[in-house]
């Protein structure tokens, strides 16, 4: 009897002979009209129940059932509201019934026992829609908490509790601008663990990560207030001293140098100094970008390193700029050279269901790989940055696009094992009509279903372009094309832009997956990204995946897919010809 109903009607002596039929097995409450009866819903206090079904008589003076109910549809839209009525005002109650505003109408006069069925009905349906809220409130807390979480995971890193790159990335643009626009200048400062892999090797992962952390608690205790101190890799560390001029910078981190240099760390009784060679570079008005920053401070520790480690160098961003750019020139003209002599090759990596409950056909991604002068296979880290950085990428994803598809047209076997085929689309080509219209003609020329195509977009040029990634995902998504979310979970606010994003499939990043065998963190990191991809109903594919222990705590943790070199390490795409004769045979 824990739900209020509330039976409305003119005439005393109705509401008397419900209240004694029905009063002893729910709990009733009366009111003679429609004017009492929003009074009696007004004084519902927070700690009182609220009416979980109304029912109302149709004709009333002053105030009539219909608009009695409409009124309650507007301010108690929870409630169920039904409606007692005449012969001659059935069609008037079914228009009621058919706009929404009432459950069910009754035919008077009506029994006690035709109105206890309907109640019974009514708070079935109340009690049905209370569960779904609850179950809708429950999803949305457990959304928000995992957002929260993730939203500090993503701009700190969890072994240390510093800033990671990406934040870091952001604190240094912020930094150069200030340089460049009002002349203030800071002090980059990069460190790096000499010979980190011995203490790896000799004591184990745990000792490493023991190391790390208490390195990043010396960063963190002598940050100056306003400064940013970072994880920026597995060994290596960025402080950003903001203005702070090169001299000053200089005296400061040699006194943090010092002190680095009298700790020692201990495991299993056993002390090892600790090694850190470091680079240091001014930024001011001449710096040219992020990433010629990040080259030189890091050149500058590779220095320091050279000339026999722990130790500080102080280097030049233009000078490191420079060779970069030289580098990066030498790799254009290679590029332009592989795409007019097609000295590209198409490579494959196998995608493997993780609890598969019926048989897929193939899934892979598709990589890309250059044909070397001397015929050796350049891998795409060599080439890839330097594409990027000269707007060259699009051109290179038009080639892979292009020969991926007419690949598969021109073989009916593959494309008929073939589940799904992903391929990788750059930065650059996210939200550009002309390669939007690229693909939809290569695809319409071709033998190929849209449906067994799948475009992986990185997390960070996703967000970097987000409006207009939207607008290119939903244009081919039309045509039956999926897309994969790559690197899931380095990016600044992961889920608050998943939301937005018609993808169908994230990609962990291969840096959480890698060590969940073995690091309760990078497990936990991995478990609440799969966690929040199953909840907004996105399949999961993990990546990195190099052993057997990986690839079982990866099936406990519900991860729908996995690739890596445990699964299949990447193979050229024409031996997928020679398989499937073999299989048949």
């Amino acid at each position: 009897m824990s739900e209020r109903i509330l039976l409305v009607d003119d005439e005393p002596f109705i509401l008397s002979g419900y209240k004694r039929g029905l009063g002893k097995e729910y709990n009733l409450d009366t009111a003679t009209s429609g004017a009492d009866a929003l009074e009696m819903f007004s004084q519902i206090g927070e700690d009182d129940a609220p009416y979980a079904v109304v029912i109302s008589d149709m004709r009333m003076p002053h105030m009539d059932g219909v608009e009695l109910l409409n009124r309650l549809a507007q301010s108690h839209p929870e409630t169920i509201r039904m409606m007692l009525t005449g012969n001659s005002d059935q069609q008037t109650a079914m228009d009621a019934v058919n706009q929404g505003r009432v459950f069910k109408f009754l035919t008077k006069p009506c029994s006690a026992t035709d109105l206890k069925i309907a109640i019974e009905e009514a708070l079935e349906q109340y009690r049905e829609e209370r569960q779904k809220e609850t179950a809708s409130q429950h999803d949305a807390i457990a959304v928000e908490h995992l957002s929260a979480r993730l939203s500090h995971q993503s701009r700190h890193d969890i072994l240390t509790g510093l800033a990671n790159r990406l934040a870091f990335n952001r604190r240094l643009t912020s930094a150069l601008e200030t340089a460049r626009n009002e002349n203030r200048k800071h002090t980059f400062c990069f460190l790096d663990i000499d010979h980190f892999h011995r203490i790896n090797d000799a004591c184990g992962y745990t000792a490493g990560d023991e190391l790390l952390r208490q390195l990043g608690g010396l960063l963190s205790h002598h940050r100056r207030s306003g400064d940013i101190t970072a994880r920026l890799g597995s060994d290596q560390f960025g402080l950003i001293l903001g203005d702070c001029p090169l001299e000053d910078g200089q005296k400061i981190i040699q006194k943090l140098h010092d002190e680095m240099k009298q700790h020692a760390f201990r495991w299993e009784d056993v002390s090892y100094e600790l090694s850190v060679s470091i680079g240091l570079i001014q930024i001011d008005s001449e710096s040219e970008s992020n990433a010629a920053l990040f080259s030189a401070a890091e050149t500058a520790c590779n220095v320091a390193k050279d000339n026999g480690r722990n130790r500080i160098h102080v280097g030049s961003a233009q000078d490191a700029t420079l060779t970069h750019r030289l580098n990066e020139i030498q790799w254009i003209n290679r590029i332009n050279r592989a795409l007019t002599e097609n000295r590209f090759r198409l490579y494959y990596q196998t995608i493997e269901p993780l609890n598969p409950m019926e048989p897929e056909g193939d899934h892979y991604e598709v990589l890309i790989r250059m044909v070397g002068d001397d015929e050796q296979i350049i891998a795409p880290g060599e080439f890839l940055p330097a594409a990027e950085n000269y707007h060259l990428s699009p051109q290179i994803d038009r080639w892979v696009i292009r020969n991926t598809i007419g690949w598969l047209s021109d073989r009916p076997d593959q494309l008929e094992t073939l589940s799904l085929c992903s391929i990788n689309l750059s930065g650059l080509s996210i939200g550009d009509e002309e390669m939007l219209g690229f693909i939809q003609q290569t695809l319409a020329e071709s033998n190929v279903p849209p449906s067994k195509i799948c475009f992986e977009v990185t997390e960070t040029a996703a967000i970097a372009h987000l409006d207009a990634a939207i607008f290119f995902m939903q244009q081919l998504k039309a045509i039956g094309i999926r897309f994969s979310l790559d690197d899931f979970g380095t990016g600044l606010s992961s889920f608050a832009y998943l939301r937005t994003l018609p993808v169908d499939f994230l990609k962990i990043d291969g840096m959480f997956v890698k060590q969940i065998d073995r690091n309760i963190i990078d497990w936990t990191m991995v478990k609440s990204i799969n966690d929040m991809g199953q909840i907004m109903g996105k399949q999961t594919i993990a990546e990195f995946v190099e052993n057997a222990d990986i690839y079982t705590q990866l099936q406990e943790i519900g991860a729908n897919y996995a690739q890596g070199f445990l699964i299949s390490r990447p193979r050229p795409l024409f031996e997928k010809d020679t398989i499937l004769v073999e299989q048949e045979n």
